[in-house]
């Protein structure tokens, strides 16, 4: 049975945390934690990557607890807010890994081959009830507007919220969830054609 995470008990672990109680933090640890690394898996799609952003986001919000304002927002919100900083560092770290290995075939002589697509486990689709064609398809639409789709509809955060965590205007996050809805629906709708073309013959 699920548990239901009430805003004055998080608010009273944290305040048993912040006074040395370690029971406290690992309660407050385990609620939270599963809904994080899933938000984490879905901007990583890197199940290991996902558990480091995860590591990450929690040891800076322990470290931090004293900064925490219950008033501007959740602390499941804060937390989404710090583990996509620490995805888009992932990220980050991943082009310029990507980058220096092309460098190094280019330099050998070789032509890179083409990338293949990671194996993810069929478990993380379930978590969050997306249905195969749909996760294929927002996989293709451009990076910044995935993460603003990700971070709307699985990650419930608000605008000004997913503006604070990618590091932009309130506008830009909308545009950029206008854009990512646009895309997706063009790339939903290419599939569903060729499906029926295919069917057909």
């Amino acid at each position: 049975m699920a548990q239901v995470v009430n805003g004055h008990m998080v608010q009273a672990l944290i305040e048993r945390t912040l006074a040395g109680d370690e029971d406290a933090a690992r309660e407050l640890h385990d609620l939270h934690y599963p809904a994080t690394l899933r938000l984490a898996y879905l901007l990583l799609q890197n199940q290991d990557d996902a558990e480091d952003a995860t590591q990450e986001a929690f040891w800076y919000a322990f470290n931090n607890l004293e900064r925490f304002d219950p008033h501007q927002a959740s602390f499941a919100t804060w937390l989404k807010i710090i583990v996509t900083g620490r995805c888009r560092d992932i990220q980050r770290r991943r082009r310029r890994a990507r980058w220096l290995s092309l460098q190094k075939l280019l330099e050998a002589g070789y032509d890179p081959e083409d990338e293949v697509a990671s194996h993810r486990p069929e478990t993380a689709l379930e978590l969050v009830g997306v249905q195969q064609m749909v996760w294929e398809a927002l996989e293709q639409v451009p990076r910044k507007a995935r993460q603003a789709l990700i971070l709307r509809y699985f990650g419930g955060l608000s605008y000004p919220e997913m503006a604070l965590a990618l590091g932009c205007t309130v506008s830009t996050a909308k545009s950029r969830v206008a854009y990512g809805h646009q895309v997706l629906a063009h790339l939903l709708e290419q599939k569903a054609q060729f499906e029926l073309s295919y069917s057909t013959k």
